[in-house]
């Protein structure tokens, strides 16, 4: 009898964990099938806004400018936490779809460093770039990679200040292939053992009091890993507490789309 109901118990726990599974799919892919209808209004909102600060002494709202700034400012925030959670129901529905492109690596990270200029004046970090010379072609998502390194960027300038962040590119051969290695460099707060080792699951932070003082919704280095793994590569971190981080964003030159997130 007991061997019995311990059968029972075994078919029931596999059809609740099958039941569970089937409600995550179609969760995710609710959520994908709605990014259209979520961005659009949204975006008409920051655009009206945006129109409305730049022509606010033709429209007579010159009092209501600052509003319309702050409007502005929290939907545009809105639409990057709104996108963030878009872009992992596309991974876990499977319907991320990549548009590789062969291109010199040069430019697009002279782009990506222009914007993140901006992030580490916030905190008064000097930002330093070293590049290998000749670092050649690339075959890769182009806005896949730029939403990486954005999003490393991002988090090195959030967690350091007044100190340096710095971006190191360089063309490495490793397991007898041809990789390409993005590695952003900060001199933060860094992380414990314990910390990294929850970095990159989905809406988790370093730990509660980081999560508190820093906000921040726990994806961006979730998303980033999942994206690179989907392109054949890796993101991996090394830290020290209280010393900084460094996290490298690994690529083949030849993409390589893999099924491993």
């Amino acid at each position: 009898m007991i061997a019995i109901e311990n059968v029972r118990l075994f078919y029931e726990i596999q059809e609740k964990s099958r039941q569970l599974e089937l409600a995550s799919q179609h969760k995710s892919q609710f959520l994908a099938s709605m990014s259209h209808e979520l961005r659009t209004p949204l975006n008409a909102i920051i655009g009206l806004t945006e129109m409305m600060c730049t022509n606010a002494a033709r429209f007579g709202t010159e009092k209501a400018q600052e509003p319309l700034r702050r409007v502005n400012a929290a939907g545009t925030h809105l639409l990057g936490l709104i996108n963030q959670v878009l872009d992992l129901s596309k991974i876990e529905a499977g319907k991320l779809e990549l548009n590789p492109q062969s291109l010199q690596l040069a430019p697009l990270i002279d782009d990506v460093v222009d914007t993140a200029r901006q992030l580490a004046g916030q905190n008064k970090n000097r930002l330093v770039v070293e590049t290998q010379e000749n670092l050649g072609a690339l075959t890769v998502d182009p806005m896949r990679l730029r939403q990486i390194l954005l999003n490393l960027f991002s988090n090195a300038c959030k967690f350091t200040k007044q100190g340096q962040v710095t971006l190191r590119a360089c063309r490495v051969l490793a397991d007898g292939r041809d990789w390409i290695d993005l590695a952003v460099a900060d001199t933060g707060i860094g992380m414990t053992a314990e910390q990294q080792a929850k970095l990159f699951q989905d809406f988790t932070q370093a730990d509660s009091l980081t999560a508190r003082r820093y906000g921040g919704t726990g994806l961006g280095l979730a998303i980033s890993r999942k994206l690179a793994r989907i392109m054949g590569g890796d993101v991996t971190v090394a830290s020290e507490a209280g010393k900084g981080s460094v996290f490298t964003v690994r690529l083949p030159v030849g993409l390589e789309k893999s099924a491993a997130v």
